[in-house]
């Protein structure tokens, strides 16, 4: 009897102390996002000085990304989330132009597609304030705005570099204005 006992207060504090252990999921990484920009710059040059007449004016949500408080923060972790989402969309929706490195484009999918993975849960969050409704319709705005651009010009390749400069702005923006609320690389 005593041998049973033991044995199932052993299996109770493994159990205890697994689920006791911090989980890898619902966190922005930092070391992704710095890499999901360095594929998507680097998949083609410099913006195609023949595509400058193409070049269409959209309109960036930057207060989507902005918290003025703490109470905040997790409104602004749902519209990185919802962006990413978004993003892979966009590339998963259409086929990208062959004069792009089809190696990097792989990568930037996969790391897309693994940071949304990976913070899944920010979803399940509540929040505080309750902001992000209004955070998610921007964000909806401004990707029909960058399909449409794709739709309009006939997914030419001056297209694609509208929007692969949009999403870059996008992805650098949310590194400079929120790296406060993302975690490096975690410590294995």
């Amino acid at each position: 009897m005593d041998f049973h006992r033991v044995a199932w207060l052993c299996t109770f504090f493994c159990f205890a102390q697994v689920w006791s252990l911090p989980t890898r999921n619902c966190i922005l990484r930092k070391d992704l996002m710095k890499k999901t920009c360095t594929f998507i710059e680097t998949a083609s040059g410099l913006f195609p000085s023949q595509c400058l007449d193409d070049h269409v004016s959209i309109s960036f949500p930057q207060n989507v990304f902005e918290s003025s408080n703490t109470l905040q923060v997790t409104g602004v972790e749902k519209a990185v989330y919802q962006t990413l989402q978004n993003i892979d969309a966009l590339f998963e929706n259409y086929s990208v132009p062959d004069q792009w490195d089809e190696e990097k484009m792989t990568d930037f999918r996969g790391i897309v597609y693994r940071q949304i993975e990976e913070s899944k849960c920010i979803m399940s969050k509540s929040e505080t304030e309750e902001n992000f409704p209004s955070r998610e319709a921007s964000l909806k705005v401004y990707f029909e705005a960058l399909s449409s651009t794709l739709k309009e010009k006939d997914f030419s390749f001056c297209a694609w570099e509208i929007v692969r400069s949009e999403i870059l702005r996008t992805l650098n923006f949310i590194l400079k204005h929120n790296s406060d609320i993302m975690y490096g690389s975690p410590q294995l």
